[in-house]
């Protein structure tokens, strides 16, 4: 994984990030079974994990962010079947040959390939079979571009590239995409749009210009103080020795 990108935002990560629908868990467990050991990497806060959880699978919550991992430790220490740890996805600390299933949620574009396919091989408990999944989480399109194109003059140039090029072999994977709607408040929508990595800081002189901006967004488009947003969850679902 590259450089904390996301230091600093873990509170706006949280508040702002949506959960994932029930659809996606109906449609994962039709692929594992609910005692299956899952290694949810790069869990940020711990929201995918808790459906996880609730399925009956038990969980290792692979964080390196030391405040998402604690918000991550807070929602998923009452579950038993849960361990939290603070390592990057290149070496997990997860114990050789324990996991039948590895899930990512926007986080596989920022690990290192070529050191994180050998430790999800090694990790793994089958070589077989349906045995990882990518998600990608986005807003979708219309409103959300017009905001997202007046947000650009204030948001911070990527200083280390996402690798963004496919993950598997062609024709390799299966997809399946889940669209839901959320009428999000004032605070779920400042929160979230703060949570992206090039997103200003408090400390940076354009933080106020960017929240006024998302501010007018929110009071043109919203009604009786609710924001009607669609989000698209894209999963891809294929096997660790298909990874390229």
């Amino acid at each position: 994984m590259r450089r904390n990108t996301h230091a600093g935002k873990a509170e706006s990560y949280d508040l702002g990030r949506p959960a994932y629908p029930a659809e996606f868990y109906d449609y994962l467990y039709t692929i594992i079974t609910p005692d299956a050991v899952i290694a949810d990497i790069g869990a940020g806060t711990g929201k995918v994990a808790q459906g996880f959880l609730e399925k009956g699978s038990r969980v290792y919550a692979v964080e390196p962010d030391g405040d998402m991992r604690r918000i991550a430790q807070e929602r998923l220490g009452r579950y038993d079947k849960c361990i939290v740890l603070g390592n990057r996805a290149e070496v997990t600390g997860i114990p050789t040959g324990c996991v039948d299933l590895i899930f990512c949620g926007n986080a596989y574009d920022w690990f290192d390939r070529a050191r994180v396919v050998p430790e999800f091989r090694r990790i793994l408990r089958r070589s077989d079979g349906v045995n990882i999944v990518l998600a990608w989480l986005r807003g979708s399109p219309r409103k959300l571009d017009e905001l997202h194109n007046a947000l650009k003059p204030y948001v911070k140039p990527a200083d280390n590239k996402l690798d963004q090029s496919p993950p598997f072999r062609e024709g390799a994977f299966g997809t399946k995409a889940f669209v839901f709607t959320l009428y999000q408040d004032w605070n779920m929508l400042l929160n979230g749009l703060l949570s992206f990595s090039g997103s200003p800081n408090p400390s940076d002189d354009c933080f106020e210009a960017y929240c006024q901006t998302i501010k007018r967004h929110f009071e043109r488009y919203s009604r009786d103080g609710k924001l009607e947003t669609k989000f698209k969850l894209t999963c891809m679902t294929g096997n660790v020795n298909d990874l390229i």
